[in-house]
């Protein structure tokens, strides 16, 4: 659409060049006064009118244009801001992690044998991560958790506060009431 109001604008604003131009030049050095027929005039005032709704057309979309970059712009910053939190969080996880990790290796390490100032030195570090033997033994351990629990929940002596039975029997009696009752 700019495309097709700049066009308008641009072939009026050169009805009006063009017809001053043919007027100066009717007119030559000497002449200071310039006549002009109704039709004249009254074809300058439409393509006056015209480049004038062409510019208006154009600056209303610039400005509807601008407001929606404004927008954007505005939406894209609370997108950063959102990450940038995000990233914070989840810098202080890895971080608060490598402080665990960090002390279980400092209480294993004060149990065993005392170590030597580098090795302490070096498990004090929170940026070192586990090795992958550690790793692997965590997972290792969590597996056998899972396992465990998965055994206790389906062990025949686990959590059985009701018995059946019992539930059986105090609704058929009560049913047995309720159809002594009715008769």
């Amino acid at each position: 659409m700019s495309n097709e109001q700049l066009e308008r604008g641009l072939q009026a604003s050169v009805k009006v060049y063009n017809l001053a131009q043919a007027k100066l030049g009717e007119l030559g050095e000497a002449g200071e006064a310039c006549e002009m027929s109704r039709t004249e005039l009254l074809n300058t005032k439409r393509a006056a009118a015209a480049m004038n709704r062409a510019l208006t057309a154009l600056v209303r979309e610039s400005h509807e244009r601008e407001n929606r970059l404004t927008l954007e712009l505005h939406m894209l910053r609370g997108i950063m801001q959102r990450e940038h939190t995000d990233r914070e969080a989840n810098r202080a996880r890895v971080f608060e992690l490598f402080r665990r990790y960090g002390a279980s290796d400092e209480a294993a390490a004060s149990g065993a044998a005392a170590p030597s100032s580098s090795a302490a030195g070096a498990h004090a570090n929170p940026l070192n991560a586990p090795s992958a033997a550690a790793v692997a033994v965590d997972r290792a351990l969590a597996t056998v958790e899972r396992l465990e629990q998965s055994v206790r929940e389906l062990s025949p002596m686990g959590r059985t506060n009701v018995h059946g039975a019992g539930l059986l029997s105090a609704k058929l009696k009560l049913d047995a009431a309720a159809a002594a009752a009715g008769s």
